[in-house]
């Protein structure tokens, strides 16, 4: 009996928390500081501000902050400014429904409409865990029956933070060019063919939809019970690796909102997510957040390069050829971040290693694009950009691709091609015996795309340029080279 009381109550007191988001929020506003002085982003931080948003080069820091407050903040920039309203809250016309972003009804009804419409790719949501209220997570794949048996898995999720619905919306701009795009676009064919992908759209189901009547600053999730009187616990402070390494990445207070939690994986969706993961094993990863530009990778709990430093910069640069997006770690774009989902995802000995990114989607705040559509499907659209490169990169990395001669004296091998995936120009390495040599470019589908010969070049190493032919649509393609009864070729993407 005395069990059940104290559950009520505890029950009772988080909905009057829910019910009170909107007056807590309702003072409170986005500000963007410039010209800082005599402060840092880790004072900032350490301070107890709620910093949402950092660009280095451009010289700001965007705070969370109440209204009255403001003025704490004069000695510490030369320049204040309050930003919309719309870009650190929903408005009130949208607070049912999140405007033009995706509410928790309308994605599972997408998703689940999707699968629906395409069967034969989109597998129907799957429950992989319940929130810290009991809302379920969900996970959808999406893979073609072609292919190898045993496919890699590519994950990317989003709303680990409640407020930053613009990673969901890439979410659902990547499955549905996925699924409309399978058999029309010879990427998606590829991708489909070759990998599964497992996107988990919904982190943070507790916190999302305490958002959408309370105005849409919930950050964290909806545990208030340690202590009661907090506001929940930073799930992207909460994962194993390098939990609590220092208190500037993460904060060991209740009202910080980087609030770590009581231990690693102490909440329930970090659990989720860990198991799942676990169990799919993915070569690759993207943990979606927004706001700012920034295409960030490991490591973030200190600002030093992993083993795989070069692989990911060079990566990085290619992934935001589109989209001009920084790149590069936490540490040297924004702050430290301890306890984080992307350094957990890429190294500890739980699974193999995967090569995990972290994107803060370039919007106008957390809700700025509510009232407009064409915002969103425009960072959605780079976004799908850095989505592609990174399947095809890590489906190159697995070992799927054309098969090609072992190379020794008086074969013909293609030795490497460069850059891959190519925009404009590729280099190919080439090991050839002696005669002539003719070059023919192919896509997936059979169709010839170009083609060019080489008469009697010397033996041995030889360097070929190829221009990408005007007008040629982004793709994997084939590349097959004869030397007189010899053959062979490699397999490269065109994404311009």
């Amino acid at each position: 009996m005395e069990t059940s009381r104290l559950c009520s109550s505890v029950i009772a007191l988080i909905a009057m928390n829910c019910l009170a988001l909107s007056e807590v929020y309702a003072d409170e506003v986005l500000v963007r500081l410039t010209g800082l002085r005599d402060c840092s982003v880790e004072s900032l931080h350490a301070d107890g501000y709620d910093v949402t948003s950092v660009n280095l080069n451009q010289d700001y820091v965007d705070i969370f902050i109440d209204r009255a407050d403001i003025s704490t903040l004069e000695e510490k920039a030369q320049n204040i400014k309050i930003l919309p309203e719309s870009w650190g809250s929903l408005l009130p016309s949208n607070a049912a429904n999140a405007g033009y972003y995706y509410s928790p009804d309308e994605n599972w009804d997408f998703w689940t409409d999707l699968a629906a419409t395409y069967p034969d790719l989109v597998q129907s949501p799957v429950t992989i865990g319940q929130s810290f209220q009991g809302r379920d997570i969900y996970s959808i794949c999406i893979t073609s029956s072609s292919g190898p048996s045993d496919k890699p898995a590519i994950h990317f999720n989003a709303l680990t933070h409640a407020r930053e619905p613009a990673g969901n919306s890439v979410m659902i701009d990547f499955g549905m060019w996925l699924a409309t795009e399978y058999d029309n676009d010879t990427m998606a064919t590829f991708i489909l063919d070759n990998s599964e992908i497992y996107l988990v759209p919904i982190v943070n189901p507790d916190g999302y939809v305490a958002n959408m009547p309370g105005g849409g600053n919930q950050r964290k999730n909806m545990n208030f019970t340690t202590p009661v009187t907090s506001d929940g616990i930073d799930l992207n402070r909460n994962f194993g690796y390098q939990w609590g390494y220092d208190n500037m990445g993460s904060s060991p207070n209740p009202y910080d909102p980087t609030y770590r939690g009581s231990a690693a994986f102490s909440e329930p969706e970090t659990e989720t997510l860990r198991s799942f993961i676990n169990s799919i094993d993915p070569i690759g990863s993207i943990h979606y957040h927004s706001y700012g530009g920034m295409l960030i990778y490991p490591w973030n709990y200190v600002n030093q390069p992993t083993p795989h430093q070069s692989t990911f910069q060079s990566w990085a640069s290619a992934m935001t050829a589109q989209n001009g997006y920084q790149y590069g770690r936490c540490g040297e774009l924004m702050y430290p971040a301890n306890g984080d989902a992307c350094d957990w995802s890429y190294e500890n000995s739980e699974h193999q290693t995967c090569l995990s990114f972290g994107v803060e989607v370039d919007d106008n705040g957390f809700w700025g694009s509510q009232n407009d559509s064409t915002a969103i499907a425009d960072f959605s659209t780079e976004c799908r950009f850095m989505n592609k490169m990174l399947c095809m990169n890590l489906l190159n990395q697995t070992g799927i691709e054309y098969e090609s001669e072992t190379g020794y004296s008086g074969m013909l091998s293609v030795e490497g091609v460069s850059p891959n995936p190519v925009t404009n120009a590729m280099n190919l390495s080439v090991r050839i015996p002696s005669g002539s040599l003719a070059v023919t470019v192919y896509d997936l589908s059979g169709r010839r795309v170009d083609e060019f010969s080489l008469e009697n070049p010397d033996s041995g190493d030889c360097q070929l340029k190829w221009v990408v032919p005007e007008g040629t649509p982004n793709g994997v393609y084939t590349l097959i080279i004869q030397s007189g009864s010899q053959t062979a070729g490699s397999r490269f993407t065109v994404l311009r």
